[in-house]
């Protein structure tokens, strides 16, 4: 039907519009093929067809988001009124735009990924950043890793370059980044419910409305916004990841600055208090990256050794309770908790190490915080087959 024809060569061209590279297979073949189609050997009616493409694809390219999304459900309703009055007008047209439209959907990237290639977002775009500026990302990985050190180190320069001599660059590098992790959870887990609020707010007022007004859907205004399965199951996944990884205070703050952000976004707010709201919670964002960068990527560790081995103003006598950094060429390496200094011994005055938890005194908020417990820690205190570690308390 050429309904359907014109609605699926609309939501191709679109597609096609909205590719990153603006000398694409795709774009270039709808481009072509639609100007042609519009022209029909006539070169000023091509040219017009061929500035109305390149506006399209410029609004695709300047929005985002919820935007962006709107942008591509108004654009794939003009483009399909103009293909209808063109089959209407010239009805020979249908088969040549369906080979269009065949050729146009082979060259476009995998539309059944694209799903997920949205929901991920901004991973992708990330990504896609980082192979286009590799030396930048190099950089940046870089200063990353350098400032964990710098701060794992309390500030002190000769023990940061302690830390690198004895863990090993490829360790401190590799462990460096992956102890991000928590703080990189917590921004997605933020990023998908922003990215929730929006067609949930929708939906809600709706049923609303239709509960009190008691009248048909079809008065309350146009259909909400999709919700796709995929991100529903993203944020699930960011939620799941922060509850193992992230502290909950920060898994919390995490989920009310998404919620914030998407309500504002949703509604439209864009004046001064909306500037300071969105200040307000990106400053307690960057605090709580900061604090977790105190977070060292290797557990606690009570060490005994043989008395006497210990300097004498140590307490307690014959114990330290650190990080192991290394045991290699018959000496341990620590770097010790609270004061964070480098010490090494002889593994031979080692008499045992074994691996324990610091755990924040229960109902102290910021205790709790301080140390870093996470939701799983939480929810699992009590369940000793779910945490092993549970009564393994480091003694000092």
């Amino acid at each position: 039907m050429p309904s359907d024809l014109t609605a699926l060569a609309s939501r191709t061209v679109v597609a096609a519009a909205s590719t990153d590279d603006a000398s694409a297979d795709e774009w270039e073949t709808a481009k072509r093929g639609v100007a042609g189609l519009f022209g029909r050997g006539d070169e000023k009616r091509e040219l017009l067809a061929e500035q109305r493409l390149d506006e399209t694809r410029d609004q695709l390219q300047a929005a985002s988001g919820q935007e962006l999304k709107q942008a591509r459900a108004d654009l794939e309703a003009v483009w399909q009124t103009r293909l209808g009055d063109l089959l209407e007008e010239h009805p020979d047209a249908a088969g040549a735009l369906r080979r269009l439209v065949r050729q146009v959907k082979a060259e476009l990237p995998d539309s059944e990924r694209k799903p997920w290639h949205d929901a991920l977002q901004p991973i992708p775009t990330i990504i896609g950043w980082y192979r286009a500026n590799a030396f930048a990302g190099i950089l940046l990985a870089a200063g990353f890793v350098v400032l964990k050190g710098y701060v794992l180190a309390r500030g002190d320069i000769a023990t940061a370059l302690g830390i690198l001599q004895y863990a090993g660059l490829v360790t401190v590098v590799t462990a460096g980044l992956l102890s991000s992790l928590p703080i990189l959870a917590a921004a997605m887990l933020a990023y998908t419910v922003s990215r929730m609020t929006w067609p949930l707010l929708v939906r809600v007022g709706r049923a609303w409305r239709i509960v009190r007004v008691g009248r048909a859907s079809r008065i309350l205004g146009p259909e909400p916004p999709d919700l796709p399965g995929q991100l529903l199951m993203v944020t699930l996944g960011a939620f799941v990841l922060a509850a193992f990884f992230t502290p909950w205070a920060y898994l919390a703050l995490a989920m009310l600055i998404g919620l914030v952000i998407g309500i504002l976004q949703a509604r439209g707010v864009h004046n001064l208090a909306a500037r300071l709201v969105y200040a307000m919670f990106t400053s307690v964002a960057a605090v709580a990256v900061i604090l977790n960068l105190y977070t060292v990527w290797v557990p606690h560790e009570v060490v005994h050794f043989r008395p006497g081995t210990l300097p004498a103003h140590t307490v307690p006598k014959d114990a330290q309770v650190g990080y192991v950094l290394s045991e290699d060429n018959g000496w341990i390496t620590m770097l010790t908790s609270g004061t964070r200094r480098i010490v090494r011994y002889p593994d031979a005055d080692v008499t045992t190490q074994r691996v324990c938890e610091r755990y924040p005194q229960r109902g102290d908020l910021w205790s709790e915080v301080r140390e870093g417990a996470t939701l799983w820690d939480e929810v699992t205190s009590h369940a000793h087959y779910l945490h092993p570690a549970l009564n393994q308390n480091c003694p000092y």
